[in-house]
């Protein structure tokens, strides 16, 4: 049983990224063919963000209620709603609202798919560890992207509409699929009824929960600081390159590149657990090739070394994930999994708002470089900061 629920949450996992990807490279390009300034782009985004950072936690909570199977499944027909509508809008307010859309739909999915996973396992006795199940998705993660990103730009270069298509189709396909194939031997829904009671008594005891456990706060903290800074390389690496010269179909590839350098580190991930032996050091540890890739791109000028770094930076990136749900999750009790991971999303998401809004006005105001360096800092900084605070172990 416990592999059958291992391989439906990498599948679900790789059908979802799969899914969302197809539009991973040209996503900006699709913007500014529409007429967004920078400054636009990011404040789509930021809708996203914030949209995620208020809905995350009575989200969460709905699915500790009624279940992960109804939360991820619904979660992927509204995204699907989402994709439909950037494919058939074509102006700045509209793509505001297909934002917000598309983060009701993450937020249900969000900490949902992954509390069904560990609670599954551990009703069924699994007392493995868990980082081999998140290398392990990494991988899946990585397929997806690079097929999505691929077929996407190649879609893209014809039309930048198209993508969203086939996001929309997946994501719609994939709602089905949870709906007809996941189950939750471990959980008894409550009655439903027309109260938010039930929730509001969850969202409320997780959200004290993860403040009052320092382990929880401390990487929950560390996290929405780095995602912070990592939003001037997330929104602007498009433009950077294409005025290198690339087009949106080469976009596609160097997609592929960012996914197999961020796959590179998930997989140094465990080797550099083993080495140092500590979990807070080594999150410490894997932030410093971040923090070094980010500085380097931001400071150079040449096409490769720009290139080099920035994939380096993405393969410090890609240690972090793996490396902080499995301290995370060791770290929750399974009946506050979903809200509590939910209440991390929501910082989280709170973290990428102020970035985006920070790197879109600096990248507007004087040039994305100096948006990459001031994110670089940030980097930099928090690593002693956050090396030298306590996290409660």
């Amino acid at each position: 049983m416990n592999t059958k629920i291992t391989r439906l949450y990498w599948t679900v996992s790789l059908w979802m990224i799969l899914s969302q990807s197809f539009f991973f490279a040209t996503y900006q390009m699709f913007l500014v063919h529409h007429g967004l300034s920078l400054m636009q782009i990011n404040l789509t985004n930021f809708a996203f963000m914030l949209a995620n950072f208020l809905l995350e936690i009575p989200t969460g909570a709905y699915a500790d209620t009624f279940g992960r199977r109804k939360s991820v499944a619904l979660g992927c027909l509204i995204m699907c709603a989402s994709f439909l509508m950037y494919f058939f809008s074509d102006s700045f307010w509209f793509f505001m609202g297909a934002e917000v859309i598309g983060a009701l739909g993450m937020t249900l999915i969000s900490g949902a798919l992954e509390a069904w996973m560990v609670d599954a396992l551990k009703f069924h006795g699994y007392t493995d560890k868990l980082e081999p199940i998140y290398q392990k998705e990494g991988f899946f993660r990585l397929v997806g992207l690079m097929v999505g990103s691929f077929v996407g730009s190649w879609f893209g270069n014809i039309d930048l509409a198209w993508p969203w298509i086939f996001s929309a189709i997946g994501m719609m396909s994939l709602g089905l699929y949870v709906l007809c194939k996941l189950r939750e031997d471990y959980f008894r829904p409550q009655p439903f009824a027309w109260s938010l009671k039930p929730i509001q008594k969850i969202a409320g005891e997780s959200i004290q929960y993860g403040w009052k456990h320092k382990g929880i706060m401390y990487i929950i903290a560390f996290s929405s600081i780095l995602l912070l800074s990592f939003q001037s390389f997330n929104m602007q690496w498009p433009i950077i390159f294409t005025d290198y010269g690339l087009s949106i179909n080469q976009l596609g590839w160097l997609f592929n590149g960012i996914a197999l350098a961020t796959y590179l580190g998930n997989l140094l991930a465990t080797r550099i657990g083993r080495a140092v032996g500590n979990e807070k050091r080594t999150l410490i540890i894997s932030q410093v090739i971040t923090a070094v890739g980010m500085i380097l791109t931001a400071v150079l000028s040449g096409f490769n070394s720009v290139l080099i770094w920035f994939l380096v930076h993405e393969v410090g990136r890609g240690t972090f994930r793996p490396l902080k749900q499995a301290y995370l999750n060791r770290r929750i009790d399974s009946d506050k999994r979903a809200t509590v991971l939910s209440f991390d999303a929501m910082i989280n998401q709170l973290g990428c708002a102020l970035g985006l809004i920070l790197s879109g006005w600096l990248a507007d105001a004087w040039s994305i470089k100096t948006a990459w360096l001031v994110s670089a800092i940030i980097v930099a900084v928090s690593i002693p900061v956050f090396y030298r605070l306590k996290n409660g172990d």
